[in-house]
């Protein structure tokens, strides 16, 4: 009874998502286990997973190691330390790593990856935003794309200095690196200038004009845009087809935006949603875990 008890506990407990899963599910080319062994002259590592056999990863020049949340060599990790790694598979030899961190590293590094984070700027140059995120220096690249405010209005890297406290809204790169998609001094335009880089915006129609073709729509980030509506623009409800005249003021919408030749938006696809189409699916049914097999007593 007591062994069963405790299995069953040990089941409950692995069914839990941890704090850095509960928001997304684990990558499929992410793997937490054991570091067996380290071979520096073959440039790899040897890991222990959860469940299954050993898997042999390779390093590179690029692999990003990360100890206590600060960049390591691979030779501060030991056998038996528990360790994390992204990797990207290979048609020919081991899967190559991009990321080799202990787990808060990871759980740190997967956050400022995807998630606003608020910094301390260190400096800005043409392609960089070096900053520091809880006393752990990050790097962020910047390119032509990145959306940089404060107080509400556009602005460049040059109206921001060295010791501002910012909010950086992240993009993952393949690489591993992070690229600063936004820039601002507030959660609010963080937000705002993070929706502005999406294709589908949902929000309430202010006015809508058929004849000009101009839709004022005020997003769910608190963002008012008036936007032309597309010769082309598709209007959906409930699956299906609409005139451009059921759009009503009031409405909750989401749009689809795209860019024309002079790279100014406009909507292609609006979809009119109800109390059925706001429902939220139903969560899916959990797989059953499988009981050991039974072992006869010796």
């Amino acid at each position: 009874m007591k062994i069963r008890l405790l299995f069953g506990l040990f089941v409950l407990f692995n069914a839990l998502p941890s704090p850095a899963q509960t928001s997304k599910a684990t990558s499929p080319n992410v793997k937490f286990g054991t570091l067996v062994s380290v071979d520096s002259d073959a440039a790899t590592i040897v890991l222990k997973p959860k469940s299954g056999a050993d898997i042999t990863y390779r390093l590179t020049e690029k692999t990003v190691i990360l100890q206590n949340r600060k960049a390591v060599e691979v030779s501060a990790f030991k056998p038996g330390d528990a360790i994390v790694v992204r990797f990207r598979k290979s048609s020919v030899g081991p899967a190559s790593l991009y990321d080799l961190t202990d787990r808060p590293s990871w759980d740190w590094l997967n956050r400022v990856r995807r998630e606003t984070t608020q910094v301390i700027v260190q400096e800005i140059t043409e392609d960089a935003l070096e900053a520091v995120d809880s006393g752990v220096p990050i790097a962020y690249r910047v390119t032509e794309k990145t959306a940089w405010a404060r107080a509400g209005k556009p602005c460049s890297a040059a109206d921001f200095k060295a010791g501002e406290k910012v909010y950086v809204v992240p993009r993952l790169l393949p690489s591993g690196g992070i690229m600063a998609l936004a820039v601002s001094d507030s959660t609010n335009s963080a937000a705002i200038l993070k929706e502005r880089s999406r294709i589908y915006v949902t929000g309430t129609v202010k006015v809508i004009n058929p004849e000009k073709r101009l839709l004022n729509l005020h997003s769910v980030a608190g963002d008012d845009r008036e936007l032309p509506i597309a010769e082309s623009c598709v209007v959906r409800k409930e699956s299906k087809d609409q005139p451009l005249t059921a759009v009503k003021p009031g409405q909750t919408i989401t749009v689809r935006l795209a860019r024309d030749e002079e790279n100014e938006q406009h909507i292609t696809r609006i979809t009119i949603k109800t109390s059925k189409t706001a429902k939220t699916r139903p969560p899916a049914t959990p797989k059953k875990t499988p009981m050991p097999a039974k072992t006869k007593p010796g």
